[in-house]
């Protein structure tokens, strides 16, 4: 359904898709949301590594997946530009890491604990949803209490992932 004008350059000339980052960020959140073991991760590199593994484990599946469409669309190998193009074009997601790991860089650098540093990282996410959901709106055209409802449609879905808690972790 998503087209290829729905990218925008942004950052070194990287593609930033809308719909890859709402979709990393709702993995990542349900990530933290379900990972047992916080108490257990010693260091700073253990906590990047929960946010950092889901991402690299998507952007490695779509980067996969889209060649194997590509070597059937093309019916051809594909060069070494085209790896390369299809490697750059998943690094996108990697950014969808960067709200988390500043989130976990003050909280591991000031006296916030860990649960409260946790529940900060998932609201993070779905704070996330709420600023892509509003730039859609803007790039839509909505203004006013029209670009807010859209806003507020991201801060829905975050709170719904959030909700899958209740069922999927029960205390």
């Amino acid at each position: 359904m998503a087209q290829e004008d729905s990218e925008i350059v942004l950052i070194g000339g990287w593609r930033i898709s809308i719909e890859r980052q709402a979709y990393a960020t709702i993995v990542l959140m349900s990530v933290l949301i379900l990972f047992e073991g916080w108490e257990r991760l010693a260091t700073f590199a253990d906590v990047a590594i929960v946010i950092l593994g889901p991402i690299l484990a998507l952007a490695l599946a779509h980067f996969f997946s889209e060649l194997l469409q590509d070597y059937a669309d093309l019916q051809r190998p594909l060069t070494g530009t085209e790896w390369l193009a299809g490697l750059k074009d998943q690094g996108q997601l990697l950014l969808t890491a960067v709200p988390s790991l500043i989130v976990l860089a003050i909280g591991w650098r000031s006296s916030i604990d860990e649960p409260t540093t946790v529940r900060l990282l998932v609201w993070t996410g779905a704070v996330t949803l709420v600023v892509l959901a509003g730039w859609a709106g803007f790039r839509a055209g909505l203004r006013g209490w029209r670009w807010g409802v859209a806003a507020l449609g991201g801060g829905m879905v975050g709170l719904l992932v959030m909700s899958l808690q209740l069922v999927l972790k029960p205390h």
